[in-house]
């Protein structure tokens, strides 16, 4: 049997949860060939030069939609097969909260850049990785949140952009029986996305919402980068096809098998 190296596509690779993935994956004993993408690359620049099976592009998601097929063709998906010659995994964690803002002040043009940035990017993405994903019987692992289904004031487009991407991974794991997709809500986790919350957002939200995220940091309640980077990163390796079409929480019992 012919052993190859398999190829995954990690979006949102510059900080985060992102970053925790990208540096899981880099320290297994035998690490895919990974593509990583952020709109920033100035934090995982320097891993490129010293893992040769590093390849990292700059991505802008919120490009305009006339823009976003050809960004995603070409400086994302024909880079890794042009380098390795197929595709293995898109690990889809890319995203933004913004715009926090109630319904009766919300700019319908900062809603249109969040869905290109959080949801018609992934489906472009997929859609462009899909002939590649075909040949290799591969998955897709989407990062969900579980305000896809729990409501916090001012969250209106971040939240239903997430709702509609569990939507997506049931229709693709439908459509497309030999590739499999999962769905995860990460939990709260300590990331620069919380941060924003306890200070400029909390301006929107309820006081409520206020003391309840930042009792998760007092407490030191939030999951950790790393752990649910694990659980992600092997997903995106080695996920069972019974889980396709599934949304699950990071740490649901069944994915136990997946924690690091």
């Amino acid at each position: 049997m012919v052993e190859f190296t398999p190829v995954i596509i990690l979006t949102g690779a510059g900080r985060g949860i992102g970053f925790a993935i990208l540096q899981y994956l880099l320290g297994l004993p035998n690490p895919p060939n990974i593509l990583a993408t952020s709109r920033n690359i100035k934090s995982i620049e320097p891993l490129a030069a010293v893992h040769k099976n590093l390849e990292v592009v700059s991505v802008d998601f919120g490009a305009p939609s006339s823009e976003l097929k050809t960004v995603i063709s070409e400086s994302v998906i024909n880079t890794a097969v042009t380098r390795w010659g197929r595709i293995d995994a898109l690990l889809l964690n890319h995203g933004s909260l913004e715009p926090v803002a109630k319904i009766d002040v919300a700019s319908l043009e900062d809603w249109e850049w969040n869905y290109r940035v959080n949801f018609l990017s992934n489906v472009e993405l997929i859609k462009s990785a899909l002939p590649e994903l075909r040949k290799s019987n591969g998955r897709v692992v989407l990062v969900s949140s579980g305000a896809s289904s729990i409501y916090f004031t001012g969250w209106g487009a971040y939240g239903s952009t997430k709702a509609a991407l569990n939507h997506l991974n049931s229709t693709l794991a439908l459509e497309e029986p030999t590739i499999t997709t999962v769905s995860i809500a990460p939990g709260i986790v300590d990331t620069d996305m919380q941060t924003s919350l306890r200070g400029v957002h909390g301006k929107v939200m309820s006081s409520g919402e206020n003391t309840f995220f930042n009792s998760l940091k007092e407490n030191n309640s939030m999951v950790k980068p790393e752990d649910v980077g694990a659980v992600l990163a092997n997903l995106a390796l080695q996920v069972e096809k019974s889980l396709s079409g599934k949304y699950l929480n990071w740490d649901d019992e069944i994915l136990s098998s997946y924690r690091a």
